[in-house]
């Protein structure tokens, strides 16, 4: 199942691709969770350009002027971070003690650099000593992870997406004129960073400052922004980049987003671009040689049309004749990716330029075109935000240098100096900072560090949690009932209330009982409303908040393993606990309201007159928990059209994370429906069964069902309904993947649903929390793309191979 759109301003290939598609491998007939792989970036790299790297690394002799900082200790880690201590101490004269936390997290970093780069059984310590080759190989595989993501987002709407339109290209026999407006890209609209240096230890936070005349570390002024502009890198399956030589030929070599020489500017002009390259100043022409003059027209030696092939990838094509595309064979079948880079502007309008060899730092001007004035190409600056360097960022100039911070200088002045040749003054190019280049959750596709599973990490200590009794689907499905359910939660006071939520009841204060649990009994007694018993109500209260409780630990859970620490995350209802309503009055509904700080459920009733109580719905509950978790995610995303039916479709998700998650549920449901996800009468995609039964007499067909095959131009655009398109495709993919995982001879199948259901709801969390933050006309397409991309992180943290699930 599929949406009908496409992006928003897309501009997509319509005639032939002027290359042929590629076939791929056939996926696998067993999946890809049994197959485990390295876990560093060589596994991707072709063994010859492994060996060449290893073989540099071995020929490279010391720099003069650099001393061993590996000589306090037999164990390297602990040396490092002893010389980073000791660097620190000397030049803040504090003794070296204070700075061990702070050089113990910066050995680690490089540690787990080097392991993700190259991994113990592929290269000895001396490789993953080598910052000079690991540090620009891991930004280069920073910016490569988020390619799928990147190509999707444009980082500002106003932009066109990437794509040459082709058809009608032979219409004239005469060649294309550049149309206008044309040429470079301005700023991105509203995009910015910021950095400031800060090392707690000594309370020393020094913001990057831009003055008329200086641009330094000041202590008194706020970071000021840099505004964002976009070049590109062109890479192939083997991991090289598209470079420029200084000879001015046109080559490949392993990719290094560090080196300019890779970086490409497009300019767009109207039917073609021109691909401007950063380093050397000068455009990809025809024949593989650098050109200085810019096109205008489209069979000009610059002139180049860049075609979007059905895998994805891009050629790099150009016309002589109007007739027919050709291409060099090192110009085909090249993954995009974009490489925002930031530029930082005084007063009176000149940019900050690096000024000598020493890196030191000064402004000039900017280049014009039209009315327009944009920063040279050495006057952008690479800043690379990359989880691995704990959240802090590295910023790189046009010399290849990093940014370092001198706290000596009286001046506090700047410099891109910093070779990576002195491992113990890393300290000083690791930035804290500010941007809205990438949303919120975009590190998460780029990170290779292996994360702890939740499971084990939250779990407390034996004998401890709360044990609670609710209906584990709704009461119409009585082959599910009233079961028990563990929280791993010890936080849950009488109420019952936690740090998170709190019940509003008729019924008084419930408390534990001894050993902490809630196990209540629900008498088998007629329903009344609005005059419900107190067993009843009690009963309620308990499920709902129980039910609330289980869908925030399912979610928060998955963010912990996800990110590796607790999730540190904002209430859009404001400081302080949500309120649950059970029993907020009649009505045939159920709703989140951030306004109101509230999940409130009501009751309605069937033609007979008897009442259905919504709060007694697992689904109905957890579809509105899932709306309030959805709003933390993404606060921008309450709308309607597809956005508002994401949200309507994340709610009915959320039921069946819920129930897929409990073993027993999901262990009922193997057996009861022989694991076929497609049983017309399974309660897994029918989404509150009676609630409706009551409305549509339906005989347990749900409110909504999961399995469906609506598509998007059969849809109607209310957000309940339009909800159906997508709900129904993600539960289309948890069909086709657990086919393709099922083997019991391996596994069991409730084993293989309960894994492959976990690895799908946090690739869908990544999704979201990697799509853009505002609301768009085609957010379906958008998550869909990012959860296909997710894949590929969670190929990474499980360090399994599930590039048969994109297939």
């Amino acid at each position: 199942m599929s949406t009908s759109t496409t992006p928003t301003g897309g501009r997509r290939l319509l005639a032939r691709s002027i290359t042929k598609i590629i076939a791929t491998d056939p996926p696998d007939p067993r999946g890809g969770l049994h197959k485990s792989f390295p876990h560093c970036i060589a596994y991707k790299l072709p063994k010859e350009t492994v060996k060449s790297v290893i073989e540099n690394i071995f020929k490279k002799s010391p720099a003069k002027d650099a001393t061993s900082v590996y000589t306090a200790s037999a164990d390297w880690i602990q040396s490092l971070s002893t010389s980073i201590a000791n660097e620190l101490s000397a030049n803040f004269n504090v003794p070296a003690e204070n700075f061990s936390e702070s050089s113990t997290k910066i050995a680690n970093v490089v540690s787990g650099i080097g392991n993700g780069t190259w991994s113990s059984g592929i290269t000895p310590i001396n490789a993953i000593k080598d910052l000079e080759t690991n540090v620009p190989l891991y930004i280069s595989d920073y910016f490569d992870q988020l390619s799928g993501w990147s190509r999707e987002h444009v980082f500002d709407e106003q932009k066109a997406r990437i794509g040459s339109i082709i058809s009608g290209l032979n219409s004239s026999s005469k060649p294309y004129p550049a149309t206008s407006p044309h040429g470079p890209e301005t700023a991105l609209s509203g995009r910015y960073v910021k950095i400031n240096w800060k090392l707690p230890a000594v309370n020393v936070d020094r913001p990057f400052n831009i003055s008329p005349g200086t641009a330094s570390f000041s202590s008194e002024a706020e970071p000021s922004s840099g505004k964002v502009y976009r070049y590109f890198a062109f890479i192939d399956s083997s991991k090289l980049a598209i470079s420029m030589e200084k000879d001015g030929s046109i080559k490949k070599n392993l990719y290094n987003f560090t080196d300019p020489s890779q970086l490409w500017r497009i300019d767009n002009y109207g039917n073609f671009y021109a691909l401007y390259n950063k380093k050397y100043g000068a455009y990809l022409g025809k024949s593989l040689k650098a050109n200085k003059e810019k096109p205008d027209n489209n069979w000009h030696e610059s002139a180049v049309y860049l075609v979007e092939n059905d895998e994805h990838t891009y050629s790099i094509g150009y016309t002589r004749d109007n007739k027919q595309l050709d291409s060099a064979d090192i110009l085909r079948n090249l993954t995009l990716v974009t490489i925002p880079l930031v530029a930082w502007r005084n007063p009176s309008g000149k940019f900050v330029s690096i000024e000598s060899n020493q890196g030191s730092l000064n402004f000039s001007d900017g280049e014009t075109h039209g009315s327009t004035t944009i920063p040279k190409p050495e006057q952008l600056f690479l800043f690379v935000p990359h989880p691995d360097f704990s959240t802090k960022s590295v910023i790189i100039g046009q010399n290849e240098k990093f940014l370092e911070f001198n706290p000596s200088d009286s001046n506090k002045s700047s410099s891109f100096g910093f070779e990576l040749k002195t491992p113990e003054r890393l300290p000083f190019i690791l930035f804290d900072y500010d941007q809205n280049i990438y949303p919120r959750g975009a590190n998460f596709l780029a990170s290779r560090l292996q994360q702890p599973s939740i499971s084990k990490a939250a779990v407390p200590p034996p004998g401890k949690g709360t044990r609670v009794r609710v209906w584990k689907s709704d009461p119409s499905v009585k082959t599910i009932g009233i079961r028990e359910l563990f929280l791993i939660n010890t936080d849950i006071k009488s109420g019952p209330v936690d740090p998170w939520f709190e019940t509003v009841s008729t019924a008084k204060p419930i408390a534990p009982d001894a050993n902490g649990d809630f196990l209540l009994d629900f008498d088998n007694t007629p329903s009344q409303a609005p005059n419900e018993s107190d067993n009843h109500t009690r009963f309620d209260v308990v499920h709902t908040f129980s039910t609330v409780r289980y869908t925030y630990d399912l979610l928060l859970g998955d963010l912990e393993y996800l990110d590796g620490n607790p999730p540190q995350l904002t209430r859009p209802w404001g400081n302080k606990r949500l309120q649950i309503f059970p029993h907020a009055g009649e009505d045939a509904n159920a709703y989140y309201s951030r306004e109101e700080g509230a999940l409130k459920f009501f009751f309605t009733k069937r033609k007979d007159g008897t009442p259905i109580f919504l709060c007694r719905s697992l689904d109905v509950v957890a579809h509105e928990a899932g709306h309030s978790f959805l709003d933390i995610l993404q606060p921008q995303w309450r709308s309607d059209g597809q956005t508002g039916g994401f949200h309507e479709a994340f709610g009915d998700l959320c039921s069946l994370f819920v129930l897929i998650s409990m073993a027993d549920i999901a262990d009922l449901f193997v057996t009861l429906t022989k694991a076929n996800l497609r049983d017309p009468n399974n309660f897994l995609s029918a989404v509150g069964e009676e609630f409706g039964d009551a409305l549509f007499n339906n005989k347990g067909k749900g409110l909504r069902n999961l399995s469906n095959d609506l598509i998007g131009s059969k849809a109607q655009p209310e957000v309940h309904a339009l909800s159906l398109v997508f709900s129904g495709f993600y539960y289309d993919v948890l069909v086709d993947v657990f086919a393709l995982e099922r083997n019991p001879a391996i596994k069991g199948d409730t084993d293989t649903l309960l894994d492959v259901a976990t690895a799908l709801r946090r690739a869908l969390i990544i999704a979201i929390r990697v799509s853009s933050e505002s609301s768009t006309k085609t957010k379906f397409q958008e998550l869909a793309t990012n959860l296909e991309t997710a894949f590929e992180t969670l190929s990474r943290r499980l360090g399994v191979n599930l590039s048969s699930w994109t297939e």
